[in-house]
């Protein structure tokens, strides 16, 4: 009988010693990872490819710190499938008559936690402190400009007005009221991003040291994870964030996974070889990058690829001139040659869900994004003289070396000799040079990218202003971009951005080619994985791995 008791207090100690051993090496991830049998506990990997620089939301601007920080913090209001924002700390609001005061009522199971177990209600009052801190002049918040819709908050900014002044009032701890100095159609939707995120007043003065959104044990989450572990040394290698579940949260809505190890590895092919060999379970592949989508994936199509032309060469100013090349492209053929993740693009601005919730619709002009060779090629005979094609021979389309679908360009430029008779050359250049030339106008054509971080129909307009990056500045979509934040209607807004992608369209100032995927790749045994792909995030809450 003690024979037995020993044999088995062996046994008990051969297989809780390796244990104890992966638990002093990695905190519970390999024991935590080992005992899952029902898709959740699982801690995921995800390469990212630098470290975050911020994740304060105020603050946070590169996508590592978008993306971490949206699944660390819990707003006022979410996003849900089809675009529109429903209710997530707020349970419900409402709006005043006028549109200029806005009422929400906070759900009070919400909590802040932190490293150290830090805990605290989520109350209105966080949601007045961050919003007096995007407004500080001393937060310098580059995000601050589109909530100037509030009251007093461009005064507060500027440091005429003290922030308090501001019209974001805690009514008592769970309700909370904004003023507005205009009527703002999609204030809705800005109270969804990651500047509008509450910051506990009591961890921020008390806890922080100077350092909230730089350390971990110096950032309080009230979303579904909390910071664990941060290593950013930026002379060193094996940095990472681990992000643990938020025990506060779970008892309000379970979080499947127990955590992320965010590991960052500047290579993006070595990136790409840890998700293929198992590694990481997830990868991001971004809309510049050719996605291997064996696998699970979701994608979504939030960027638009296309032709500019340098409308300061005399030739590509006269709008026919740009007609003839866009008829010119031989759409069938481009379609073929692209791989089938490539959406043909017909317009600017991609339709997503995110965009379309907001009202935005848009029918491309008649003789738009067609193809029509013979008329290309008549029109090219009688249009310009000899010596206004010789003038064009030699002449580039510029493309940044970053661009995975580049081969594809080959067959655009055959197209257009087969119709028009003269070759262009593809000018393939590294990203920091292709920036710069686009800038200083030092091309031909150039194949763009127009994309957004917010949804916002309005930011793709923008890009052919007179701030704009093309050298294109039209008066329609000056308009449509200078009433950003002042809208009165979601429908007034889509009117003013649809006459301009009108004007851009049917004066040929951009070829729409393909509408470009962002694509999260994951393994087949992985489910519950959202995207967002105008922030580039992908959200764990709900993920699971069997």
């Amino acid at each position: 009988m003690i024979r037995t008791k020993l044999r088995v207090f062996a046994l008990s100690v051969f297989i809780i010693c390796p244990l104890l051993f992966f638990v002093a090496c990695e905190p519970l991830d390999r024991v935590v990872n080992f005992f899952a049998d029902d898709g959740t506990g699982y801690i995921f990997r995800y390469a990212i490819s630098r470290i975050p620089g911020n994740l304060d939301p105020q603050l946070a601007e590169d996508d590592e710190a978008v993306m971490i920080s949206k699944n660390l913090f819990a707003g006022l209001l979410d996003i849900d499938e089809s675009g529109r924002p429903v209710g997530r700390v707020a349970k419900d609001y409402v709006i005043s008559s006028d549109g200029l005061t806005y009422t929400f009522y906070l759900n009070e199971g919400y909590k802040w936690y932190a490293t150290g177990e830090f805990t605290e209600p989520v109350t209105a009052k966080d949601f007045v402190f961050g919003f007096r801190r995007l407004m500080d002049p001393k937060t310098s918040s580059p995000h601050s400009e589109k909530y100037f819709c509030i009251s007093g908050a461009q005064e507060a900014r500027s440091g005429s007005a003290p922030v308090e002044d501001i019209g974001v009032k805690a009514i008592d701890d769970y309700t909370l009221e904004f003023t507005l100095c205009r009527q703002n159609a999609e204030f809705l939707y800005l109270l969804t991003e990651l500047p509008a995120m509450p910051c506990c007043e009591k961890f921020f003065n008390e806890n922080a040291g100077g350092k909230y959104g730089l350390e971990a044990e110096s950032t309080c989450s009230d979303g579904p994870f909390y910071i664990r572990y941060w290593q950013h040394d930026p002379y060193g290698k094996d940095n990472y964030v681990r992000l643990r579940r938020n025990p506060e949260y779970s008892e309000l809505s379970y979080v499947s996974p127990a955590g992320i190890n965010y590991l960052v590895n500047s290579d993006y092919e070595s990136r790409k070889a840890d998700y293929i060999d198992g590694t990481t379970e997830v990868m991001l592949y971004l809309p510049n990058r050719s996605p291997d989508t064996d696998a699970g994936s979701i994608c979504r199509y939030a960027d638009t690829a296309g032709i500019v032309f340098n409308e300061s060469v005399k030739a590509f100013a006269d709008p026919d001139i740009r007609q003839i090349f866009s008829w010119a492209v031989d759409r069938d053929a481009l379609s073929e040659a692209a791989p089938d993740v490539l959406k043909p693009a017909s317009a600017l601005i991609p339709d997503d869900p995110q965009i379309t919730s907001r009202g935005y619709s848009f029918s491309v002009p008649e003789g738009v994004s067609v193809s029509d060779a013979d008329l290309a090629e008549y029109k090219w005979s009688y249009l310009l003289t000899d010596k206004q094609k010789s003038e064009l021979i030699g002449m580039t389309l510029m493309a940044p070396s970053d661009f995975e679908y580049g081969y594809v360009l080959e067959g655009l430029t055959e197209s257009w000799y087969q119709s028009l008779g003269i070759h262009f050359n593809v000018d393939i250049v590294n990203p920091r040079d292709y920036e710069e030339r686009l800038k200083s106008g030092d091309y031909d054509m150039a194949l763009v990218t127009v994309s957004s971080k917010t949804a916002s129909p309005i930011d793709y307009i923008e890009a052919f202003g007179k701030d704009g990056k093309f050298g294109i500045h039209l008066d329609s979509a000056d308009n449509a971009a200078s009433a950003r934040g002042s809208y009165a209607s979601l429908s007034a807004l889509s009117y003013s951005c649809s006459e301009a992608e009108r004007e851009i369209l049917s004066d040929f100032h951009f070829i729409p080619l393909w509408h470009l995927p962002t694509v999260c790749a994951f393994d087949t045994d992985v489910e519950g994985l959202r995207l967002d792909p105008f922030s580039r995030t992908v959200y764990f809450e709900d993920a699971k791995k069997f």
